[in-house]
């Protein structure tokens, strides 16, 4: 599903950082400065989670132009492969971030007064909004959603005179349930509200709950009668109440997996300042190592790395909170992360469950969507495509299906090719991907340059 790819495309986002590092891969040109230099942590507050400033939310994500892409390779010109499907993934992204399949919360250290500041540090971390609390498969806060978390019949088929709305479509004991159907005519008002079902109370069992009742945001019941849980729109269906994206904080729970065995911040930028340019605020932080586990769907979890990763950020404030404008983050997608990324289902590039990302990028249509070159018919791999950032200094890989497996319907990556000239071939027991080199590192570190936009809100922020 679009969807999905989204999601790869965000660790391609928003989120853990493992170490500020700098590239590593194949027999490195030891000539060569590394291309994303390592940056010591600054001196300042450590980064102890919500012991900092300026708690916030990613609230708006998408893939950029290509003149939006950081320099990664010192040429002078942006890079930003992934520009070419931008297109293609803004509204899956759009959907994640409405659907709340994508939290990312932030947290400011070292920063309390905003202004001009050569140590700022800052970590991100994966956010829980909607709720399935009582293990019913459906969410609240979401178009469709969950109308009583507290029930796991609800939703369901509706019974008749239990004073309550059993299928979350804002009614109570409605009569000829279904397409033709209408309120009931009970009267009655069970839990001294003020309102009967006939009127539109759709859970006479509860006084916190009837037509026109504010929504109590977290709480699990349709508070004011709309049909979901945890969430109001207007009648152009945007989200009036409960909207963890707007101007007033809302309280978001910190997943559990944006943390290593210790507790701390698995994403954490640890050297960034602040500097003053042209009357605003400007945060720059990186290059670093951004590496996080997404969870998709079905089960599905990815773990998603962008080596050099590079932010930057206008600082404004909203009221009395800090938030982040006009936000850029890049990277690189490397060969090895992109054959990780496997399980989802995305016919608009022919990536299939059983195939990687890689395989898309490399042995399929995205390539030749993404621009990526292909190695001259002079060459002993020619057809084979290149990423456009190499990372080790050692020459670009290139990736190809050269049909190993004597099936021509099966497109996948099956020969890897080092900058130096090395063929790794697939074998039954390894992807070419994994190969490591003399030094045991992974040799297929050069990848795809990506460039993501990002601004965030306000957030209230709590771990429990």
């Amino acid at each position: 599903m679009l969807r999905s790819l989204s999601l790869s495309f965000w660790g391609v986002a928003a989120a853990g950082l493992l170490s500020i590092a700098g590239a590593c891969g194949g027999d490195d040109d030891t000539t060569l400065p590394p291309l994303f230099e390592p940056k010591p942590e600054c001196e300042g507050q450590s980064i102890s989670v919500l012991e900092g400033q300026h708690r916030q939310l990613i609230s708006f994500l998408e893939i950029g132009d290509l003149a939006d892409g950081f320099d990664l390779d010192g040429d002078g010109d942006p890079d930003n492969k992934l520009a070419g499907v931008g297109s293609l993934a803004r509204d899956a992204i759009l959907e994640s971030l409405n659907e709340y399949d994508i939290l990312i919360p932030l947290e400011m250290f070292d920063f309390a007064t905003p202004g001009a500041d050569s140590c700022v540090k800052f970590a991100l971390y994966l956010g829980l909004y909607k709720e399935d609390a009582d293990g019913d498969g459906e969410d609240t806060a979401v178009d469709g959603g969950d109308c009583n978390d507290h029930v796991m019949a609800i939703p369901g088929a509706e019974v008749a005179d239990n004073r309550i709305d059993d299928d979350c479509d804002g009614l109570a004991d409605e009569l000829n349930d279904g397409p033709n159907q209408t309120a009931s005519t009970d009267t009655g008002d069970m839990d001294m509200d003020g309102q009967s079902i006939m009127d539109g109370d759709c859970d006479d069992t509860n006084a916190m709950i009837k037509s026109g009742m504010a929504e109590i945001c977290g709480d699990g019941y349709d508070n004011d009668c709309d049909g979901v849980a945890d969430r109001t729109t207007d009648a152009q269906g945007v989200v009036t109440a409960c909207n963890p994206y707007d101007d007033t904080p809302d309280t978001i729970r910190l997943d559990p997996r944006g943390f290593d065995t210790a507790g701390a911040p698995l994403i954490a930028f640890t050297s960034g300042e602040v500097t003053q340019e042209a009357g605003g605020l400007k945060l720059v932080a990186g290059p670093s190592l951004f590496q996080v586990s997404v969870p998709v769907t079905d089960g599905i979890e990815l773990t998603l790395k962008i080596t050099g990763t590079t932010v930057e950020a206008d600082i404004e404030m909203a009221g009395d909170r800090v938030v982040a404008v006009n936000g850029r983050l890049g990277g690189v997608i490397d060969a090895h992360t992109a054959d990780t990324i496997r399980g989802l289902d995305v016919p608009e590039i022919s990536l299939t469950p059983e195939n990687s990302l890689l395989d898309a990028v490399f042995a399929n249509v995205l390539g030749p969507l993404l621009a990526l070159p292909a190695l001259p018919p002079s060459s002993p791999h020619a057809g084979c495509r290149t990423p456009d950032i190499d990372v080790d200094r050692d020459g670009l890989e290139a990736f190809c299906d050269k049909n190993l497996d004597g099936d021509p319907n099966t497109q996948v990556v099956d020969t890897c090719i080092d900058g130096d000239g090395t063929v790794i071939e697939d074998t039954p027991t390894m992807q070419c991907s994994e190969a490591l080199d003399s030094n045991g590192k992974k040799r297929f570190v050069d990848g795809i340059s990506v460039e993501l936009n990002f601004s965030t809100a306000p957030a209230d922020l709590v771990r429990e």
